[in-house]
């Protein structure tokens, strides 16, 4: 009788183990998904997701669409290859803020990679609001960045957008922006500086 009881007891315990275990792993990857990029204090692609996916549901007719930015910073390996890692991280930093300054109130900035960041604007009416924040953000660049206050270092921002449609997903529409902003990158014609 007593070894039962041992054996229950000993079940129990494992249980309660694997439970605390189970609530720690998630409490890790809620903190990894909430924290913000380090160096910048933008959110990170989990983050993002999370917001697209609430844009997403409040868009419709009445709200207007939901426009996704994706913007690559041209010009940043080299500044690195020149001065270093963290005077490249600093022109990041200062990358972030002039794309924070170009959006609108209500607009989320997010950093995905070293030189990415994806830009959700909701409240779009059409490609023409779209194209509009595309050339403010890259007007955004049209001065050097100063890394350092005897380094000026121009970079060139090509951004590619896509707006939301009935079936868009957070992937989706971050693809298709990646996927324009790539076209960009490829094929310099006209200003080069989006594509709707």
């Amino acid at each position: 009788m007593d070894t039962i009881r041992l054996e229950e007891s000993q079940d129990v315990l494992v249980q309660t183990a694997a439970v605390i275990a189970a609530q720690r792993q998630f409490a890790q990857r809620l903190r990894q998904r909430t924290v913000p990029d380090p160096l910048t204090g933008l959110p990170v692609r989990s983050l993002l997701i999370d917001r697209l996916e609430i844009a997403l549901a409040a868009a419709g007719p009445d709200t207007g669409r939901l426009a996704v930015l994706c913007c690559n910073l041209e010009g940043i390996t080299a500044l690195e290859d020149r001065y270093g890692s963290t005077v490249a991280d600093v022109a990041r930093a200062e990358a972030a803020g002039r794309l924070v300054a170009a959006v609108r109130q209500g607009d989320v900035v997010a950093r995905i990679s070293a030189q990415t960041f994806v830009l959700l604007c909701p409240g779009i009416q059409d490609t023409a609001d779209a194209a509009g924040i595309a050339a403010r953000v890259a007007a955004a660049f049209d001065e050097s960045l100063h890394p350092l206050p005897d380094v000026a270092h121009l970079v060139r921002l090509s951004a590619g957008v896509a707006l939301s449609g009935r079936a868009s997903t957070p992937g989706s529409l971050i693809a298709a922006a990646n996927e324009a902003m790539t076209a960009v990158r490829n094929d310099r014609s006209g200003t080069g500086r989006h594509r709707g």
